[in-house]
């Protein structure tokens, strides 16, 4: 059986209740389910969102066993009943329930929905937009709000992994109008697959999905153009791009570890794929590692290259140097929770048993064979990129 249905959840102050309306108003197959509440009404609250009852009133709906869902939100009791649920389903309306990031971790441990496919939207925005958001209504921003911003934010983790095969998305809800765009695409596409268009890209990026510190201009038709980063490994050592050295110069048979500006920030139903520009491949480059991430990855986006050529090959900083894809799943799948997940420094995904020692022997060796015969060094050459392939590409392959 397939939970038809919309949970929103996230911080105080995301929009929960804004979005929620909105997407009923623009898109009538939306009906929010009616929760009940023991705190008092507030002015942006949406018609017919809360039925407001004392505590007591509350304590014995839940003695009758008449709540789907129950929870304690900075003091006040918050429920949602079986009734009220299936009125909207007898309306023939999508469901929309607003949880709190608690009670929706609630909702699958103790109401055992194995059988039922959720579709969960986690709200959020930068602390100075949620400090504005609270205070327009009303709320002092004291340590007991910040404490429990944090506290939501720590749930999206646990949603992600007690939820493995369900629809789990983090969106920043900076803008109401693309998050509502984002939400309706991301629901019409939910049983389908395919690579992305520019149209979801763009959507996705704008709402702090996909990729981190990118480049709007550098969306394609289907693809996004990742910018050379700061930090690049070459001959045992981490170095900086920056305005006084902003080349990175790969000499014939030398190899680079590169990073991107982008960060990666993938839903867990979409996974990315990456190769080189034609460019770079056309000069002798070739990139050794894995290209695809994992859905679900949060992270640094890495390559190992190598100059096949006679010449020497130089990359600017902040250049195009690789083309990235998007696919959707047909399904959500378990997310990435591997040893690289959050990982954004360079030296995280370096193994440990690449010294710079060996390093240097391994470019000697090349700078020895460069001085042979052509017939005579193929083969040693290829020996010895294949050892470093196994030795590094194995750990620091797009996972």
């Amino acid at each position: 059986m397939e939970y038809q249905g919309i949970i929103i959840t996230g911080a105080s102050g995301a929009g929960k209740s804004s979005i929620a309306q909105k997407l009923c108003e623009q898109y009538k197959i939306f009906q929010i389910v009616q929760a009940v509440t023991t705190r008092k009404p507030r002015e942006d609250d949406y018609h017919r969102q809360y039925q407001y009852i004392s505590k007591v009133e509350f304590e014995k709906l839940d003695e009758d066993n008449r709540l789907l869902i129950k929870s304690e939100y900075r003091g006040k009791y918050y429920g949602i009943t079986h009734e009220a649920l299936q009125e909207v389903i007898g309306n023939s309306k999508i469901p929309l329930l607003i949880l709190t990031p608690k009670s929706v971790v609630e909702l699958k441990i103790k109401k055992n929905l194995e059988d039922y496919t959720s579709f969960i939207v986690f709200l959020d925005a930068p602390d100075e937009i949620l400090d504005t958001r609270l205070n327009s209504r009303g709320e002092n921003i004291n340590e007991t709000v910040i404490q429990q911003r944090k506290e939501d934010r720590g749930y999206l983790e646990r949603l992600l992994k007690i939820y493995p095969t369900d629809y789990v998305y983090s969106i920043k809800n900076t803008d109401i109008e693309k998050t509502l765009k984002l939400i309706w695409s991301l629901w019409n596409h939910r049983k389908t697959g395919g690579i992305l268009s520019e149209k979801l890209i763009r959507l996705m990026i704008e709402c702090d999905m996909l990729l981190e510190n990118a480049n709007l201009d550098n969306i394609q038709g289907a693809s996004y153009d990742l910018r050379l980063g700061d930090k690049y490994f070459q001959k045992g050592e981490i170095k900086t791009l920056d305005e006084q050295n902003p080349f990175v110069v790969m000499e014939p048979g030398d190899y680079v570890l590169i990073s991107s500006k982008e960060i990666a920030n993938l839903p867990k139903d979409i996974a990315g794929r990456f190769d080189l520009t034609v460019s770079l491949f056309c000069k002798g480059v070739i990139l050794s590692n894995g290209p695809q991430v994992d859905p679900g990855f949060h992270g640094g986006l890495f390559c190992l290259l190598f100059n096949t050529a006679n010449n020497k090959v130089q990359l600017k900083h902040g250049e195009h140097y690789a083309t990235i894809e998007f696919v959707k799943l047909v399904e959500p799948t378990v997310p990435y929770m591997g040893k690289y997940q959050n990982k954004l420094k360079m030296k995280d995904y370096l193994p440990e048993m690449v010294e710079a020692s060996a390093i240097n022997k391994l470019m000697e060796d090349v700078e020895n064979l460069k001085k042979e015969k052509w017939w005579i060094k193929i083969l040693p050459l290829v020996v010895s990129i294949l050892a470093l392939i196994l030795a590094i590409a194995a750990l620091i392959g797009m996972r």
